[in-house]
């Protein structure tokens, strides 16, 4: 009889710990970091997306056939499009730039337009492994591939601000103490034998909001 309470006992023992440890999980709670951010975004007007950019980076642009914006949310770079009729079109490049509620006035024509296209520009951001293959390669090597500059550069330092639409990158070269600044300094000519040192990611280019397809001029009827 002893040896039968003795084992109930550890039977109740081991359960209670079963039950200890199935509650101790089921209290823990969700981890909330290195969460993947979304690769889509809902949103239905121009309106809608001008509410979800945040603090981080944006850019807006009226094209000749779509008004295009372009914002940064939770470490997501987001380009969405709404496609514009030549009457749109007009309104828009109506207003007075120099009205100091010319922003309000914008913003009040284009949040009712219905976007047509959403894409998360992340897909064409270099990643870590992408800019650390360019160590080595020659600026001529980069613009051959797609590079631009016009962003800016630092002799000193010897970086410069290059492009990979549609984002902006520093790119580090190799020292040349014999470049110096000039009226007509030609930044692709000064950097074109140079070997790359380092690349970082800077942010969005100036190209961010260029979209070709949009930017041609609406026929004459």
């Amino acid at each position: 009889m002893k040896k039968f309470i003795v084992c109930v006992l550890s039977l109740l023992i081991v359960l209670s710990l079963f039950a200890a440890c199935g509650k101790k999980e089921s209290n823990d709670p969700t981890p909330t970091n290195n969460v993947p951010a979304s690769d889509t975004l809902s949103v239905e007007t121009i309106g809608e997306a001008l509410a979800l950019k945040g603090e981080g980076e944006f850019q807006s642009a009226t094209l000749e056939k779509a008004y295009v914006v372009v914002f940064e949310k939770d470490g997501v770079y987001w380009r969405v499009i709404a496609e514009l009729t030549p009457e749109q079109h007009d309104e828009i490049f109506a207003l007075d730039i120099l009205d100091e509620d010319h922003e309000e006035k914008e913003k009040e024509l284009v949040s009712p337009l219905k976007v047509t296209k959403c894409e998360n520009l992340n897909e064409k951001k270099l990643s870590d492994d992408d800019m650390t293959a360019l160590v080595g390669k020659t600026g001529a090597e980069l613009f051959d591939s797609g590079w631009t500059t016009g962003m800016g550069h630092d002799l000193e330092s010897m970086e410069f601000y290059l492009e990979y639409a549609p984002f902006a990158y520093t790119v580090t070269f190799e020292k040349q103490e014999q470049l110096e600044n000039t009226d007509d300094f030609d930044e692709e000519a000064a950097v074109a034998s140079l070997k790359v040192v380092s690349v970082s990611f800077s942010g969005l280019g100036n190209s961010a909001t260029e979209i070709p397809e949009y930017s041609e001029e609406f026929a004459d009827e």
